[in-house]
């Protein structure tokens, strides 16, 4: 099944595509959504985009590995199971995992690692360190019912996607489009495309979910561009990379990050647009 089949025309559909037909793909993907099949469903897709064999579109669906990664029986594809009855996967299982990755593949160009149940934080910790210098030809595709549960420094080195399905609620075209000024506005030294940007947010809570939702995947991307030091991404996310150190770019997903949270706690609009905006000038610097 598609992208397109499985999330419809939604911008997320468009960027996975673009970074499956450019071979850029991110080393470290999380998908988020409440439908858990709908997640590991493209996780299947993308592990398929990452291990094809066509020189043109990716994933082409024909070749022996997409054929494979689809009917579950790719030998370069793993899922961490957990194991003894627990409720989420322990370190134990993630550094099992972490002494396969330097194995070299079976049959494919590269290897591709599911982390479909929750991790404890231990876990999490463990996963880090793969993350930070990742081999070679090495993808991990972690799903999960809501990013929060992730550790914020896990989701730093990852890209985030949010997933919905065709007819589901997705982010608004206005969203989206604030949410790439505010991008743009990032690494400048000039405080009025911030300031007018930020000013939209005023409009709905609703609105600023939204937009503080692209944000936050906005930055992901920016982070793992410079990570990988490569390109592949739509200008406003080159301009943060080109311009902004690693750390300023970790505070900027962290202010989004406690925006959210101001947000989900009924916060005044005024107060939280105010300090958003005073909170991503500082943070730039």
């Amino acid at each position: 099944m598609s992208f397109a089949k499985l999330l419809g025309g939604s911008e997320v559909c468009r960027q996975l595509e673009a970074l499956s037909d450019s071979r850029r793909i991110p080393h470290a993907v999380v998908f988020e959504s409440r439908d858990m099949q709908l997640a590991k469903s493209a996780a299947a897709e993308l592990a398929a985009a990452f291990l094809c064999e066509s020189e043109g579109k990716r994933p082409c669906g024909v070749c022996k590995a997409c054929r494979k990664v689809r009917d579950g029986v790719h030998p370069d594809v793993y899922s961490v199971e957990t194991t003894g009855g627990k409720q989420a996967t322990g370190v134990g299982e993630i550094r099992e995992m972490i002494a396969d990755c330097y194995i070299k593949p079976n049959e494919g160009q590269g290897k591709v690692y599911f982390i479909f149940d929750k991790m404890t934080p231990e876990a999490q910790n463990a996963l880090l360190k793969i993350l930070e210098e990742p081999p070679q030809n090495v993808q991990f595709v972690i799903t999960t019912e809501k990013s929060t549960l992730l550790l914020k420094t896990v989701l730093s080195r990852s890209v985030l996607f949010k997933l919905t399905q065709s007819g589901e609620d997705k982010t608004s075209d206005e969203a989206f489009e604030i949410a790439v000024e505010i991008a743009r506005a990032v690494p400048q030294n000039i405080e009025l495309p911030l300031l007018g940007a930020t000013s939209r947010l005023l409009k709905s809570r609703e609105l600023t979910k939204q937009v503080l939702e692209q944000l936050s995947e906005f930055f992901t991307m920016a982070l793992e561009e410079k990570y990988l030091g490569e390109g592949g991404y739509e200008d406003y996310i080159t301009g943060m990379t080109r311009m902004l150190k690693r750390g300023s770019i970790v505070k900027l997903f962290d202010v989004v990050s406690k925006a959210q949270e101001m947000l989900s706690h009924n916060c005044n609009m005024n107060v939280l647009v105010t300090w958003l905006c005073a909170n991503i000038r500082e943070s730039r610097h």
